[in-house]
Protein backbone atom coordinates (compact mmCIF):
# COMPACT_ATOMS: atom_id res chain seq x y z
CA UNK A 1 0.00 0.00 0.00
CA UNK A 2 3.00 2.31 0.44
CA UNK A 3 3.63 2.18 -3.32
CA UNK A 4 0.04 3.27 -3.96
CA UNK A 5 0.39 6.22 -1.56
CA UNK A 6 3.55 7.28 -3.39
CA UNK A 7 1.92 6.76 -6.79
CA UNK A 8 -0.97 8.98 -5.76
CA UNK A 9 1.42 11.68 -4.49
CA UNK A 10 -0.96 12.32 -1.61
CA UNK A 11 1.30 14.89 0.01
CA UNK A 12 0.94 17.13 -3.06
CA UNK A 13 -2.70 17.85 -2.24
CA UNK A 14 -3.12 21.32 -0.80
CA UNK A 15 -5.51 21.65 2.14
CA UNK A 16 -9.03 22.29 0.97
CA UNK A 17 -8.49 22.09 -2.76
CA UNK A 18 -7.56 20.42 -6.01
CA UNK A 19 -9.74 17.30 -5.93
CA UNK A 20 -9.71 16.91 -9.73
CA UNK A 21 -6.06 15.88 -10.06
CA UNK A 22 -6.39 13.51 -7.07
CA UNK A 23 -9.34 11.75 -8.70
CA UNK A 24 -7.35 11.39 -11.91
CA UNK A 25 -4.41 9.87 -9.98
CA UNK A 26 -6.74 7.49 -8.11
CA UNK A 27 -8.37 6.29 -11.34
CA UNK A 28 -4.97 5.82 -13.01
CA UNK A 29 -3.46 4.02 -10.00
CA UNK A 30 -5.95 1.14 -10.09
CA UNK A 31 -4.90 -0.08 -13.56
CA UNK A 32 -4.39 -3.84 -13.56
CA UNK A 33 -5.95 -4.37 -10.11
CA UNK A 34 -9.35 -5.59 -8.93
CA UNK A 35 -11.00 -2.13 -8.98
CA UNK A 36 -9.97 -1.76 -12.62
CA UNK A 37 -11.25 -5.24 -13.51
CA UNK A 38 -14.61 -4.29 -11.95
CA UNK A 39 -14.62 -0.94 -13.82
CA UNK A 40 -14.77 1.29 -10.77
CA UNK A 41 -14.79 5.03 -11.57
CA UNK A 42 -13.90 7.66 -8.99
CA UNK A 43 -15.75 10.94 -9.40
CA UNK A 44 -14.73 13.04 -6.41
CA UNK A 45 -12.06 12.67 -3.75
CA UNK A 46 -10.57 14.76 -1.00
CA UNK A 47 -9.54 14.64 2.60
CA UNK A 48 -12.24 12.71 4.48
CA UNK A 49 -14.52 12.03 1.50
CA UNK A 50 -14.68 10.05 -1.74
CA UNK A 51 -17.40 9.22 -4.25
CA UNK A 52 -17.36 6.56 -6.98
CA UNK A 53 -19.45 4.14 -9.01
CA UNK A 54 -19.63 1.27 -11.48
CA UNK A 55 -22.05 0.34 -14.23
CA UNK A 56 -23.61 -3.08 -13.54
CA UNK A 57 -22.36 -5.77 -15.95
CA UNK A 58 -22.41 -9.58 -16.07
CA UNK A 59 -19.07 -9.74 -14.20
CA UNK A 60 -20.74 -8.16 -11.13
CA UNK A 61 -23.35 -10.94 -10.76
CA UNK A 62 -23.34 -14.16 -8.78
CA UNK A 63 -23.92 -17.44 -10.66
CA UNK A 64 -27.61 -17.34 -9.64
CA UNK A 65 -28.26 -13.94 -11.19
CA UNK A 66 -28.03 -11.43 -8.34
CA UNK A 67 -25.58 -8.58 -7.94
CA UNK A 68 -22.73 -10.26 -6.07
CA UNK A 69 -22.18 -8.96 -2.55
CA UNK A 70 -18.45 -9.02 -3.17
CA UNK A 71 -18.88 -6.44 -5.95
CA UNK A 72 -20.57 -4.10 -3.48
CA UNK A 73 -18.03 -4.76 -0.73
CA UNK A 74 -15.15 -4.25 -3.17
CA UNK A 75 -16.54 -0.86 -4.22
CA UNK A 76 -17.02 0.30 -0.62
CA UNK A 77 -13.70 -1.10 0.63
CA UNK A 78 -11.82 0.46 -2.29
CA UNK A 79 -13.52 3.81 -1.68
CA UNK A 80 -12.57 3.76 1.99
CA UNK A 81 -9.02 2.70 1.16
CA UNK A 82 -8.44 5.51 -1.32
CA UNK A 83 -10.14 7.90 1.10
CA UNK A 84 -7.81 6.75 3.86
CA UNK A 85 -4.75 7.34 1.68
CA UNK A 86 -5.99 10.86 0.92
CA UNK A 87 -6.50 11.47 4.65
CA UNK A 88 -3.31 10.07 6.21
CA UNK A 89 -1.94 12.05 9.15
CA UNK A 90 1.58 13.44 9.02
CA UNK A 91 4.18 10.68 9.15
CA UNK A 92 1.84 7.82 8.16
CA UNK A 93 2.89 5.89 5.05
CA UNK A 94 -0.11 3.63 4.47
CA UNK A 95 -2.79 1.52 6.09
CA UNK A 96 -4.15 -1.99 6.52
CA UNK A 97 -7.83 -2.80 6.90
CA UNK A 98 -8.41 -4.08 10.43
CA UNK A 99 -12.13 -4.74 10.21
CA UNK A 100 -15.01 -4.34 7.79
CA UNK A 101 -18.74 -4.90 7.99
CA UNK A 102 -21.52 -4.66 5.44
CA UNK A 103 -25.29 -4.63 5.90
CA UNK A 104 -27.08 -5.54 2.66
CA UNK A 105 -30.51 -3.90 2.67
CA UNK A 106 -31.53 -3.78 -0.97
CA UNK A 107 -30.74 -5.00 -4.47
CA UNK A 108 -29.83 -3.70 -7.91
CA UNK A 109 -29.97 -5.51 -11.24
CA UNK A 110 -29.37 -2.78 -13.81
CA UNK A 111 -27.91 0.67 -14.20
CA UNK A 112 -25.17 1.95 -11.97
CA UNK A 113 -24.13 1.48 -8.37
CA UNK A 114 -22.74 4.48 -6.53
CA UNK A 115 -20.77 4.74 -3.32
CA UNK A 116 -20.14 7.70 -1.08
CA UNK A 117 -17.67 7.23 1.76
CA UNK A 118 -16.74 9.59 4.58
CA UNK A 119 -14.23 9.61 7.40
CA UNK A 120 -15.97 9.40 10.78
CA UNK A 121 -12.90 9.00 13.03
CA UNK A 122 -9.43 10.30 12.27
CA UNK A 123 -7.02 9.10 14.92
CA UNK A 124 -3.25 8.81 14.94
CA UNK A 125 -3.31 5.00 14.68
CA UNK A 126 -6.75 4.27 13.21
CA UNK A 127 -9.40 5.71 10.93
CA UNK A 128 -13.05 4.64 10.76
CA UNK A 129 -14.92 5.09 7.49
CA UNK A 130 -18.61 4.76 6.62
CA UNK A 131 -19.92 4.20 3.10
CA UNK A 132 -23.40 4.16 1.63
CA UNK A 133 -23.96 2.19 -1.56
CA UNK A 134 -26.98 3.06 -3.73
CA UNK A 135 -28.70 1.84 -6.85
CA UNK A 136 -28.54 4.71 -9.33
CA UNK A 137 -31.65 3.36 -11.11
CA UNK A 138 -33.87 3.58 -8.01
CA UNK A 139 -31.92 5.93 -5.74
CA UNK A 140 -32.37 3.42 -2.91
CA UNK A 141 -29.64 2.41 -0.51
CA UNK A 142 -28.61 -1.20 -1.11
CA UNK A 143 -25.82 -1.51 1.48
CA UNK A 144 -24.21 0.21 4.43
CA UNK A 145 -20.50 -0.38 5.04
CA UNK A 146 -18.10 0.48 7.87
CA UNK A 147 -14.41 -0.27 8.18
CA UNK A 148 -11.51 0.43 10.49
CA UNK A 149 -8.14 1.21 8.93
CA UNK A 150 -4.95 0.67 10.94
CA UNK A 151 -2.46 3.38 10.01
CA UNK A 152 1.11 2.38 9.20
CA UNK A 153 4.25 4.33 10.04
CA UNK A 154 7.86 3.75 9.00
CA UNK A 155 9.89 1.64 11.41
CA UNK A 156 11.79 3.59 14.03
CA UNK A 157 15.57 3.54 13.72
CA UNK A 158 16.34 5.33 16.99
CA UNK A 159 17.65 2.96 19.66
CA UNK A 160 16.00 -0.12 18.20
CA UNK A 161 12.64 0.64 19.89
CA UNK A 162 9.37 0.55 17.95
CA UNK A 163 7.63 3.85 17.57
CA UNK A 164 4.25 4.35 19.22
CA UNK A 165 1.59 2.39 17.32
CA UNK A 166 4.09 -0.15 15.91
CA UNK A 167 4.45 -3.74 16.94
CA UNK A 168 7.79 -5.42 17.07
Amino acid sequence: MTEVASKLAIREIAAGGQTGPLVERINASQAGSLPSLLDFQWLEAGRGHIRGRFEIAAKHFSPHGLLHGASIVALADTACGFGCLASLPDGAIGFATGELKTNFIGAAREGGVSCEARLVHAGRTTQVWDAEIRSEATGKTIALFRCTQMLLYPPSTAGGHAAQGERS
